[in-house]
C-alpha cells in the first residue's frame, strides 16, 4: 500500500477497516508483521496513535503536557532502538512494517487498558501516603500490558527471523532501556 493509498484511507472507511482488522489480528497473533503495508504516512498515524493512547494512560499522572511530551519521547526512543536492531541483524528494510504493526496494535490495548486504570483510580484511597493498592482493574491492565509485551515481542520476532525468547530479551531490554532514558531526563527515580 502506497502513501496514496493511505491518504485515500481516511475517505474510504473499508480500508480503515481493514487496516483496523489487521492491527486486530496481530493483537491476537493471527496476523504477520510482512502483511502491514510499507508506508510512512501509516508508521506516522500508528506511531501517532501510539503516542495519543500512551500519553493518555500517562496524563492522569502527569498532566497533560508532561504526559504527551513523555509519550513523544518514548515512541521516538523506542523507533530508533528497534530499528537500529533491525539494521545490525541486517534487516533494516524491514523497519517501517515492524513500528507500524507493533505501534498499531499497541495502541488498541492501551485504549482497551484506559478505562481499567480509571477504575483502579477511583478505588484508591484519598490519603497519597497510602501503599499501593493491588485491585481487581490493575491486574486487568497488567495482564493487558504482558499482552502488550507479548504482540511486540511476536511481531519482531518475525521481522528479525529469531526465536522468541531472544526477541522477547531484545524487547524488553529496549523497554527497560527507554523507560530508564525517559526516567533520567524527567528527573524521576528510575530505581
Amino acid at each position: 500500500m502506497s502513501d496514496d493509498i493511505i491518504v485515500f484511507c481516511f475517505s474510504c472507511p473499508l480500508i480503515m477497516i481493514k487496516l483496523l482488522h489487521l492491527f486486530f489480528g496481530l493483537c491476537l497473533f493471527r496476523g504477520k508483521a510482512h502483511d502491514v503495508p510499507r508506508s510512512e504516512a501509516l508508521l506516522a498515524i500508528a506511531g501517532g496513535a501510539a503516542i495519543v493512547s500512551n500519553a493518555a494512560n500517562a496524563v492522569p499522572n502527569m498532566g497533560l503536557a508532561s504526559g504527551t511530551l513523555l509519550s513523544i519521547g518514548q515512541v521516538l526512543l523506542f523507533s530508533v532502538l528497534i530499528h537500529l536492531i533491525l539494521r545490525f541483524k541486517g534487516r533494516s528494510e524491514r523497519s517501517m512494517q515492524t513500528l507500524t504493526g507493533m505501534f498499531g496494535a499497541t495502541s488498541i490495548l492501551q485504549i482497551i487498558a484506559l478505562p481499567f486504570f480509571g477504575w483502579h483510580e477511583r478505588l484508591l484511597p484519598d490519603d497519597p501516603q497510602a501503599a499501593m493498592l493491588l485491585t481487581t482493574p490493575l491486574i486487568i491492565a497488567a495482564g493487558i500490558a504482558i499482552w502488550s509485551l507479548a504482540v511486540m515481542t511476536s511481531i519482531l520476532r518475525q521481522a528479525m527471523e529469531t526465536g522468541i525468547g531472544t526477541a522477547l530479551l531484545v524487547i524488553v531490554g529496549c523497554q527497560s532501556a527507554v523507560m530508564y532514558t525517559i526516567m533520567t531526563i524527567s528527573g524521576q527515580n528510575a530505581g
